[in-house]
């Protein structure tokens, strides 16, 4: 795949939401984007965020890390009421398209520490609730529950670390800025779609 020339739209759909969230990537901030792994960095209030997102895996994974590409904890804040260093979302591999990436939020989220090795698992009452309610389908329940154990049996075999840096090693960082978070439509972004989506 061609490196992007202009802005790369990465769509996270959150299904209790009645938009997509569409974060907007400058070439710049696009370490990999392949058929695979898209990774992207962008600065965010003095430091780094780093996005990972697959083909083959049922999460994403948000790092923060600091200009050197060490990982680091934020500090607490009326904003970060918890610890963590690797934010990771249990959700639907990702889909690719011209200029842009997709993928749906499935609402578990796994906190890890900056050791790579202590983690919370958390909104699994939300997943539970989603389910019910038919915003995630029972294909993406069952995939969800075993994207979840293989991401918590990296983490506490110690592989987190490595198996990000694989995808994308770790460096100094020359990040910009965050862009601005739109909202597109729910009913523009058919990839994302309840029913519609391949995932379904």
């Amino acid at each position: 795949m061609e490196p992007p020339s202009g802005l790369v739209s990465d769509f996270d759909f959150h299904p209790d939401e009645q938009h997509v969230r569409q974060f907007q990537i400058p070439p710049a901030g696009v370490l990999r984007f392949d058929e695979e792994v898209f990774v992207s960095e962008a600065e965010s209030g003095g430091i780094v965020l780093r996005h990972y997102a697959f083909r083959d895996e049922w999460f994403k994974v948000n790092v923060t890390i600091d200009r050197a590409g060490a990982v680091v904890e934020p500090e607490l804040s009326p904003t970060i009421v918890r610890s963590f260093a690797y934010n990771c979302d249990i959700a639907t591999p990702m889909q690719v398209g011209p200029g842009a990436v997709y993928a749906t939020d499935l609402f578990v989220d796994v906190l890890v520490r900056e050791d790579g090795v202590r983690h919370e698992v958390v909104d699994l009452d939300e997943f539970d609730q989603a389910v019910a309610d038919g915003l995630v389908s029972r294909n993406e329940a069952r995939q969800a529950r075993s994207g979840l154990d293989r991401l918590v049996a990296l983490i506490n075999s110690r592989q987190l670390f490595a198996y990000l840096h694989s995808a994308c090693p770790f460096g100094p960082s020359t990040a910009e800025a965050m862009l601005p978070v739109l909202q597109a439509p729910l009913d523009s972004v058919p990839a994302v779609q309840p029913g519609r989506r391949p995932t379904w």
